[in-house]
């Protein structure tokens, strides 16, 4: 067997495998011989087929079987000892492959064709950029404020219900004002007294203490079924009688902007007065602003880099990759017109990413990163550094599960990549920012989005 290449254009190899009879005859009459063994065909025993029956039988599939695998390795190993950098995989070359015909040629000559990648110098300053960068000005900063204290009322727990009080109730389903045996139950269930429909009722609730039991409707309580339904869950009965047992009263109440409530939101932070917390709810809020905005960042430093960083690519052979890769789903008429569009800034991004990561290997994602990253996703909060070799160990076990999804593992070390590459390239690029604040950048972002034509309708004309 014999390999041979040669340069067919600036980007593409031709590379010729020559197999004889002797490279391959003895592994087909090996493979032929297995089958001989397994074989069941009407009068003959088991392994007592005549060779020459399963040679005509299954011939032709065994030698093209052993060809295939026998081809594909000296390919594969051909390409690793030359150590060749190339974009996909080799293709049949069409311009030199012939028909073979292995029951008549002594010798047979298999061509591909490969393309070999580009040499790509990036020139991150070369791509330059206008983006925004998004502040918190002082009205979405009172807006965030008055949202953090409805979210993180001050909780106290009197010892009677008053009208605007919720309670912590356990429900027994009724009937004829008793506990229904076998009836739904819940332990855990919260009544708003705001939301009771009327006085009356309201007032059969206030100044009652914790203990206190009673049968009601909560339809007829709170004015419907489905509001019932809200507060008891889509698989309790609402327009039932039950007995409501308070288990716990909770009175809230609007915290004020003191030490208590600014260690409440930034237990880790050691905050005295308002100016500082709202310098401190200033920092994350454009801490979010940014994570948001970086996804349209990373798109647009994309689009920079591959329009700055011209290189050729091997067009026609790409476009019969693609079609290879995608096994029938596309049409190369499908191909022919998306290409500029869509696979040809693709592969182009793909290719300078490749460079990139190359030449800053801190870029790569390693195993140990996907587990520190899944591990916090699954257990957040968690120090994993200061567990328990046992907690450590079942947290790994969980981890390891995650690990045997390919797919998903691969979804997780894209988004690790793409963040990774976002934070590089922006300490990288000529980025000019302006400062807006969130509204200002929405509408801007609206404004270049391309709007989908209104589609019109023909009026049918009148017979």
């Amino acid at each position: 067997m014999n390999t041979t290449q040669s340069q067919k254009g600036e980007q593409l190899l031709s590379i010729q495998i020559n197999v004889v009879k002797d490279d391959y005859e003895p592994q087909v009459k090996k493979e032929l011989n297995k089958l001989k063994q397994k074989a069941q065909i009407p009068g003959f025993r088991p392994g007592m087929v005549p060779f020459g029956m399963i040679k005509k039988m299954y011939g032709a599939q065994a030698t093209v079987e052993v060809l295939n695998t026998l081809v594909s390795e000296t390919l594969n190993k051909h390409i690793m000892e030359n150590k060749l950098d190339l974009i996909g995989f080799p293709l049949s070359d069409p311009d030199h492959q012939q028909p073979v015909d292995f029951e008549t040629q002594d010798s047979l000559d298999f061509f591909f064709e490969a393309a070999l990648r580009p040499e790509i110098k990036v020139d991150y300053k070369k791509a330059k950029i206008d983006f925004a960068h998004v502040i918190a000005d002082d009205a979405a900063i009172d807006k965030t404020i008055e949202e953090l204290i409805e979210r993180n009322p001050n909780v106290t727990h009197p010892e009677t219900a008053g009208e605007e009080d919720i309670l912590e109730l356990k429900v027994r389903e009724a009937e004829d004002g008793k506990e229904l045996e076998g009836g739904f139950q819940k332990d855990y269930v919260l009544l708003d007294i705001k939301d009771i429909r009327t006085k009356t009722n309201k007032k059969k609730f206030v100044g009652k203490p914790v203990g206190s039991e009673f049968i009601v409707n909560l339809s007829i309580l709170l004015g419907s079924n489905e509001k019932a339904a809200k507060i008891l869950g889509k698989d309790a009965p609402a327009d039932s009688d039950y007995n409501i047992i308070i288990d716990d009263i909770r009175h809230e109440e609007k915290h004020e902007l003191n030490e208590e409530f600014f260690k409440m939101i930034f237990p880790d932070k050691e905050i005295k007065d308002i100016d500082a917390f709202r310098a401190a709810v200033k920092e994350e809020m454009e801490k979010q602003y940014a994570n948001e905005t970086d996804r349209i960042l990373f798109t647009k430093m994309i689009d920079a880099l591959v329009d700055s960083t011209p290189f050729t690519l091997p067009d026609a052979f790409l476009k019969r990759w693609i079609y290879e890769n995608n096994q029938g789903k596309l049409s190369m008429d499908d191909i022919e017109k998306n290409y500029e569009a869509n696979y040809s800034k693709g592969l182009r991004w793909q290719l300078i990413e490749d460079s990139i990561v190359k030449d800053n290997m801190e870029l790569a994602i390693t195993e140990e990163e996907v587990r520190n990253f899944l591990r916090s996703q699954i257990f957040p909060g968690l120090n994993y550094e200061t567990m328990d070799d046992d907690m450590k160990g079942r947290i790994d076990k969980i981890v390891d599960n995650y690990l045997k999804n390919e797919e998903q593992i691969n979804n997780v070390k894209n988004q690790m990549a793409d963040v990774k590459m976002t934070n590089f390239l922006k300490t990288k690029m000529a980025i000019k920012y302006t400062d807006q604040t969130y509204d200002e950048f929405i509408k801007a972002l609206e404004k270049d989005t391309p709007k989908e034509p209104k589609k019109t309708t023909r009026k049918k004309k009148a017979q």
